[in-house]
């Protein structure tokens, strides 16, 4: 194996406070995981106990209540659900009944120190829409008290992960719909949302955080969150730095000229206004060659730290988001999971230090073969 240049004792010392550290969300640090669309995934409780991670985001809730069967949000958690779902007013909605793990395995994560959060929204399908501001209101009202702390239970809702509440809502938002229903229908909405949550649900007395974030795609404007990121409050973004050749990661790895490389859009990203001044961005990679559209979308553990290297002054750095969970885990350069050599990345980048020049040698991948579940992973049209 080849790891840090560190002691036995450093390296015991890293992990140990990497155990116990509490989570900071101003920290340039932070590493960001999807789980919940990985194909024969584990249980979420697994990808918790990797010490690497600070915030999981579990996805999707796919199905909007504007379109969905018995006026309800539905829900897709990949193999961790079971088939059945609720009824609303006599007919079968979309929003999953059955989910034995997931609930448990929320409470033991936020025990371990890790924030989950509930994805609204992914890659497939992308019929996904909010008809006005009241409807994203009423979205907001419905997640809060579904997904939200039991204070916020209401009798005419169920609660799908019984007593676990999430510590935040994240807008993945990529609908694509031809015609348009209406002409704002990739925006419509999400402004009111975000701000009900923000400034009505989420409890004003401090005793516990609660955050919003985004998952947008690299292109500047995008076409869905732009418009909220500058009008609604955001804690994160968690950028998607692939899928989109003119400016996924890969790029910032080709020197351009004698002036140095690529800024892959980050810069300007950073430079947008936005209603939280101080939100922190994450450069968003696929954790393997499989895990986007085009296998050369990925960086290696040494790439990403050149790419880490060249963004991590910035006061807007907020870490780096992997693209995802199950595809990290099976992707392990010299036996080492790929999330965890982002973790390595960030802190040796905080040290002042650099990872083992070994790493750059270091070209196997230990890898199965599976089928993929659909995800914010998969092929995004408008971005062809």
């Amino acid at each position: 194996m080849h790891f840090l240049s560190l002691s036995a004792t450093a390296l015991l010392a890293f992990l140990a406070s990497a155990a116990t550290a509490a989570f900071d969300a101003a920290s340039k640090n932070n590493v960001i995981t999807y789980w919940g669309q990985g194909a024969n995934q584990d249980r979420l409780l697994t990808t918790c106990q990797n010490l690497s991670y600070d915030i999981i985001v579990v996805g999707f809730v796919n199905v909007f209540p504007d379109q969905g069967a018995g006026g309800w949000p539905g829900t897709n958690f990949g193999n961790a659900c079971w088939g059945d779902v609720y009824r609303n007013n006599g007919v079968n909605t979309s929003l999953l009944q059955t989910c034995p793990n997931i609930g448990p395995d929320v409470i033991e994560c936020q025990n371990l120190g890790k924030k989950i959060f509930l994805s609204i929204g992914g890659g497939q399908p992308t019929d996904y829409w909010i008809k006005s501001n009241a409807y994203g209101k009423k979205f907001a009202d419905f997640l809060w008290a579904a997904f939200g702390p039991v204070s916020a239970t209401k009798s005419s809702i169920p609660r799908p992960w019984g007593d676990a509440g999430v510590d935040g809502f994240d807008f993945d938002i990529e609908n694509l719909m031809d015609p348009a229903p209406q002409n704002d229908y990739q925006t419509s909405g999400y402004v009111a949302m975000i701000n009900q949550l923000k400034n009505n649900l989420f409890p004003t007395d401090k005793t516990k955080a609660y955050y919003i974030s985004g998952a947008p795609q690299c292109p500047i404007p995008d076409s869905h969150l732009s418009v909220a990121l500058a009008k609604a409050w955001f804690d994160f973004f968690f950028i998607q730095f692939y899928n989109t050749e003119q400016c996924s990661a890969r790029v910032a790895t080709q020197k351009k000229n004698g002036n140095g490389q690529n800024d892959i859009s980050y810069k300007k990203w950073t430079a947008q206004a936005s209603k939280n001044p101080n939100v922190k961005m994450s450069i968003g990679l696929p954790a393997s060659k499989d895990a986007s559209i085009a296998t050369s979308y990925y960086l290696t553990p040494a790439e990403a730290q050149t790419l880490a290297t060249q963004f991590y002054a910035n006061k807007r750095f907020g870490g780096i988001m992997v693209w995802e969970a199950t595809e990290a885990q099976n992707n392990a350069p010299c036996n080492v999971d790929y999330s965890t050599w982002m973790k390595k990345v960030l802190e040796a980048r905080a040290a002042g230090t650099k990872l083992d020049t070994n790493l750059r040698t270091c070209a196997g991948v230990k890898k199965r073969s599976l089928p993929h579940y659909h995800s914010h992973g998969a092929p995004h049209h408008h971005h062809r």
